[in-house]
């Protein structure tokens, strides 16, 4: 029996991972992976809602050209889609010139890193993402009383 895993739409995968229309359309001029899911029929799994949150991480707060990059991101779009969603929290994205890795955290530690390389870790983007799918439960509107309640009766 295969697992069926969930699929969003562009729009819904926009919103959570918190990427603008214009961004992705950019994207997909660089980036194959992308470039493969045009149109409002486009699915989109938790993976690549992953790799859109951090390919915002690294065009916005990196300051990264996507032109410069695409290659790179396109390698990392398919690394995740061979990742396990349940697993994306343990590890860190490292993105070369022309190269993407996932590793562990345990297998960071121990890499040579030959070339610049930006690290993105993956636990805060799965996090946030986590959180927008499934937002908390507001809290009861009345406080537990600090102690037990009494029947009063009137005239006593």
């Amino acid at each position: 029996m295969a697992l069926t895993t969930i699929q969003f739409t562009q729009e819904q995968a926009r919103e959570i991972a918190e990427v603008s229309p214009g961004d992705v359309r950019a994207w997909r001029k660089a980036v194959p992976y992308l470039a493969d899911k045009p149109g409002k029929a486009a699915r989109f799994t938790f993976a690549d809602l992953v790799g859109l949150a951090i390919t915002s991480e690294l065009t916005h707060r990196f300051g990264a050209r996507i032109s410069d990059i695409g290659i790179s991101v396109d390698k990392l779009f398919r690394e995740l889609a061979d990742a396990r969603p349940a697993h994306l929290e343990g590890f860190i994205a490292l993105i070369g010139s022309a190269s993407a890795d996932l590793l562990t955290i345990d297998d960071f530690s121990t890499r040579q890193i030959s070339e610049p390389t930006l690290v993105v870790p993956c636990n805060p983007i799965v996090s946030r993402i986590g959180a927008r799918m499934m937002p908390s439960t507001p809290s009861s509107a009345q406080s537990a009383l600090p102690f037990p309640p009494q029947i009063l009766k009137a005239g006593r």
